[in-house]
């Protein structure tokens, strides 16, 4: 598999599966109604819609997509690994921390292995 097509299907995965965490959303709701949580699966489903919307098929995205939500990812697991459960929120518990760990970590490797010359006319 090629950089250019790691980082696509990066891209539609983290797309796809945020959104997929509405099923989880509408559980937790049921079960706990409103709480701090919401809002964390909320901001990942948000993310999931703008990714499909605007990452499908756009290859000028896909990079700096993976790199970003890498990046991002990454301080989110980083902190959720030196404080762990910070506030009693679920966003930093182990289970979140490892997943956010997988998210953020793929995407830089990704994002830092996509070739920097895409769309570029070689010139002899």
């Amino acid at each position: 598999m090629t950089a250019l097509t790691s980082a696509k299907w990066y891209t539609r995965i983290i797309g796809v599966f945020f959104v997929l965490v509405s099923v989880s959303l509408v559980s937790d709701y049921i079960q706990f109604g409103f709480r701090p949580e919401t809002m964390h699966k909320i901001f990942h489903i948000g993310l999931g819609l703008i990714v499909l919307r605007y990452g499908w098929n756009n290859a000028a995205w896909w990079r700096p997509f993976a790199i970003g939500n890498g990046l991002f990812f990454s301080s989110v697991a980083f902190f959720g690994a030196l404080f762990p459960d910070f506030a009693g929120l679920d966003a930093f518990n182990t289970t979140d921390t490892v997943l956010h760990a997988i998210v953020g970590l793929s995407g830089l490797v990704v994002g830092f292995f996509y070739p920097q010359n895409v769309g570029r006319v070689k010139t002899a």
